[in-house]
């Protein structure tokens, strides 16, 4: 009987520590309620997690729960409820921050990192799953009297053979800044990690296609001549080449990923995007086009180029025949830039009022420490992704 009761202390007791070493390697978050994000970090001990609402200044503090432990980093945990908050921040061990980040259903996780004035960057990624260098195909097409180098991201489950499963696009300015971290001295949008990011918490599928603006004309090729400039405005943006930007993008671009992509070609699953100058002309871009874009990313966009009587011509002249994009809007106040710009980006809202655009197809974001620069738009673009698929 003693030889019998050993015999179960024995395998007790080891089911108990190895239950612990699984346990310390890796551990299931089930409590709570909400959407369940992870984060990486490479120092703090203990992360808490403040959820913020944009719409109601709603606040939530949640402490992290640690599920694994790493060489370089840590694996933390926790539940947010989406359907009140739309913001969140990171603060390790009480003192080291993270910037404010996108958090919507879409978002899987966030690696943070050394990087910002307002804090640490955050870096999408997909639980589990390894980081790893972003791929990407370039080709030239042809753009006037010579070449633009465009760039295509596609998921890593992208099959070019497998003609049922097909994917939207978003169609991006400013290319060499949104898959490559050492493209400018901010890093890049990591438009890639989001996207990833969000397929991997819903059934959405999407190609990422950007168009090289890195070329030196691009005050030029992203400035639409809709009218008089803006007294303020540099003489590098007189008589802007936007609408042969735009000729381009929707007469050689989308027909050449048409073809050779696996992609939905109808307006709804079709989008258009762009920061500053990018901005503009995204927007200038689907208001010429409503039939062909669901939705419109302006972040930081360069409104102020135009004054409002400019403005009102424009829009009002618009058929739009029953089809509005989205409108998203975003633009910080962190710096000189981003201030001067908001001001032009709140203008716009209500520029669209008075020629009645559905208030409903009229998104304002604003994050009014944000400078003018990739940091901020990356920590946002999950954000767009919530509008442009909901």
């Amino acid at each position: 009987m003693k030889k019998i009761i050993s015999i179960i202390m024995i395998i007790t007791m080891f089911t108990v520590l190895f239950g612990c070493s699984t346990e310390k390697e890796e551990k299931k978050v089930n409590s709570g309620t909400g959407h369940q994000i992870y984060i990486r970090d490479g120092y703090s001990k203990e992360i808490k997690a403040i959820f913020t609402s944009t719409e109601s200044n709603a606040t939530e503090t949640v402490t992290l729960e640690k599920i694994k432990e790493g060489k370089d980093y840590n694996t933390f945990s926790c539940k947010g409820d989406t359907k009140k908050y739309d913001r969140v921040q990171f603060i390790g061990d009480d003192v080291d921050k993270s910037m404010i980040l996108a958090f919507n259903d879409y978002v899987n996780g966030y690696h943070l990192k050394a990087g910002s004035n307002q804090g640490n960057t955050g870096i999408p990624f997909v639980y589990d799953n390894p980081e790893k260098e972003i791929n990407f195909k370039t080709v030239s097409l042809k753009y006037g009297d010579t070449k633009k180098k465009i760039f295509i991201w596609t998921p890593d489950d992208y099959n070019k053979n497998s003609k049922d499963t097909k994917y939207s696009v978003i169609y991006m300015c400013d290319g060499q800044n949104l898959f490559d971290s050492y493209s400018t001295n901010y890093g890049c949008w990591n438009v890639a990690e989001s996207a990833e990011s969000m397929m991997a918490n819903s059934n959405h599928k999407c190609i990422i296609v950007g168009i090289d603006d890195g070329d030196g004309n691009r005050d030029s090729e992203l400035t639409p001549n809709i009218g008089k400039l803006s007294p303020t405005a540099g003489e590098e943006f007189v008589n802007g080449t936007g609408k042969v930007y735009c000729d381009f993008l929707v007469n050689t671009v989308m027909p050449y990923i048409s073809k050779n992509y696996n992609v939905y070609t109808d307006r709804k699953n079709t989008s258009v995007c762009g920061s500053s100058s990018g901005g503009i002309e995204a927007f200038y871009i689907g208001m010429e086009h409503p039939d062909k874009f669901s939705s419109i990313g302006a972040l930081s966009p360069a409104f102020l180029l135009f004054e409002e009587d400019v403005w009102d011509k424009y829009l009002k002249k618009i058929d739009f025949k029953g089809n509005h994009p989205l409108v998203y809007i975003y633009n910080g106040q962190g710096d000189q830039l981003e201030s001067e710009l908001y001001v032009g980006a709140k203008d716009m809202i209500t520029y669209l009022e008075k020629i009645n655009y559905p208030a409903d197809k009229v998104v304002f974001k604003e994050y009014k420490e944000a400078s003018h620069n990739e940091i901020f738009w990356r920590a946002i673009f999950p954000d767009f992704l919530k509008y442009t698929f909901r």
